[in-house]
């Protein structure tokens, strides 16, 4: 008698944990609240023996049979869960960095960069005039539409919007709303982007014909700014700014860093700079890589250039002697180079010393 009591006290101090689990379960819609919860529920389960002992009749059934289908795929998948590595999991062994790799990463932290602020400036300043803009509908959720946009002397977009656009009737009943603006030759997360995040509101009287000169400037086609039915609004204001400017380069940009940073003057001529030297000189780009970080390359293509350095993207030979993907590296000017004539002598400086050192 005295066993039987304590089996039952023992059944019953397990199936109350069981209930306690379910319960969890049912309230968080069907799938566990925490994986915490979710090993208490098999742990409990498992000093049982997955077993439930009818006391009525003596009869043993499987545990599981307490739960239904679908509660037992939880139990199953948070268990599984439980065994598998966590973090980051490729499959690779891991191994310590070569020498050649430290030398790349420490001249990649090193290297001379925009800030981020100075960054995202730049990418509104010279950006192609086209942008997602997001508005709050009255019902409370977002919409998104693709507008024309132009900056003004502070950075802040400037549109012209017709009266009939949703995005028009939003910001008339809510300024809240924010910007997305992304490099001219956006293809994919390896490229910049930054979203601005403030109040637009329209401008009226006279103020309102300087907004439209400086977005005729942008726009020269843009002639239907001049029609009655179209309204001049800008971003009067900045909450908080996203900027990313490929992998593992992002940041959260203070509006006083923002209003505070100029656009790079050499960033408006990048797309000139990048292209001739990819056309014509890209032997001279792989050069300058392996002169400045001993890597030697398949293929170089200058994607940014900026009074401070250049981004490129390299692949390189493989020991199994394929190609790899593309890789972003960022490489430095010995000293700044404040305008186009000073890039095209700094690239000019670079190509030799290159030559030089891989020759001797």
């Amino acid at each position: 008698m005295a066993h039987h009591t304590a089996v039952l006290a023992s059944i019953a101090a397990n199936l109350l944990l069981a209930a306690v689990l379910l319960f969890q379960i049912s309230a968080s819609g069907g799938s566990l609240s925490s994986r915490a919860v979710a090993r208490a529920g098999i742990r409990g389960a498992r000093s049982v023996q997955n077993t439930h002992v009818l006391a009525s009749s003596g009869v043993r059934r499987p545990f599981n049979s307490m739960f239904s289908q679908s509660q037992r795929t939880v139990l199953s998948r948070a268990e599984k869960k439980d065994e598998e590595p966590q973090g980051h999991q490729d499959g690779r062994p891991k191994r310590e960095p070569t020498e050649k790799e430290k030398r790349i990463m420490e001249y990649q932290q090193n290297a001379p960069k925009l800030s981020f602020s100075e960054e995202a400036r730049s990418l509104v300043e010279y950006g192609n005039g086209y942008a997602v803009i997001s508005t709050v509908h009255p019902d409370g959720y977002p919409g998104g539409a693709v507008v024309m946009y132009a900056p003004d002397e502070d950075g802040l977009p400037i549109f012209s919007f017709s009266t009939m656009s949703s995005h028009t009737q939003d910001l008339l009943k809510n300024s809240k709303a924010s910007v997305t603006i992304q490099t001219n030759d956006f293809k994919g997360a390896a490229d910049a982007r930054v979203n601005l995040a403030g109040d637009i509101e329209q401008v009226k009287d006279e103020e309102a014909q300087k907004y439209k000169d400086a977005f005729i400037k942008k726009h020269p086609n843009a002639f239907w700014v001049s029609f009655g039915d179209f309204l001049i609004f800008r971003m009067t204001s900045i909450k908080h700014i996203r900027f990313v400017g490929g992998f593992a380069r992002a940041a959260n940009i203070s509006p006083e860093d923002y209003l505070k940073a100029s656009p790079d003057p050499v960033m408006q001529f990048a797309d000139k700079i990048a292209g001739h030297m990819n056309e014509d000189h890209s032997e001279a780009t792989k050069a300058i890589v392996a002169h400045q970080m001993g890597l030697e390359c398949e293929t170089a293509e200058i994607k940014t250039v900026d009074r401070l350095g250049m981004t490129v993207f390299v692949s390189v030979k493989q020991e199994d002697g394929s190609t790899s993907t593309p890789f972003k590296l960022r490489v430095g000017f010995p000293e700044e180079a404040p305008d186009r004539v000073g890039v095209r002598n700094m690239l000019k400086r670079m190509t030799n010393e290159a030559a030089e050192a891989l020759s001797a």
